[in-house]
């Protein structure tokens, strides 16, 4: 009897882990933004994200970068993520602190889209 029960107790316990798991892959369509600290200031990302968690635009507003530095980064990680309508991009190379900014604040915002 005892082992019927711990068997069961994990079999509940099972079910109730998975339905955690595939509730957290749900989203809610709509615009989300969220800024972090880059080598100048902040670095805002704005994401747009439909009810499936897919990015279908990615802009980044960094006005207090390097212009041709974090800010032709910015632009090239916005472009990239609109492309592979995704927020799972490399950083740009020579761009460390603005690539960990987006990176970051990307996070960020596409968490905000997630149903919890």
């Amino acid at each position: 009897m005892k082992r019927r029960s711990i068997t069961l107790l994990i079999s509940l316990l099972c079910a109730a882990s998975t339905a955690a798991v595939a509730q957290s892959d749900q989203f809610k369509a709509g615009t989300y933004s969220a800024a972090k600290q880059g080598i100048g200031g902040d670095v805002t990302v704005t994401l747009e994200v439909d009810a499936n968690g897919t990015v279908n635009k990615a802009s980044i507003d960094a006005p207090s970068e390097t212009p041709e530095v974090g800010g032709e980064a910015a632009q090239e990680l916005a472009k990239t993520m609109t492309d592979k309508k995704t927020i799972n991009v490399d950083g740009v190379s020579g761009a460390t602190m603005t690539s960990g900014a987006v990176h970051d604040a990307a996070q960020e915002a596409y968490e905000k889209a997630r149903l919890h």
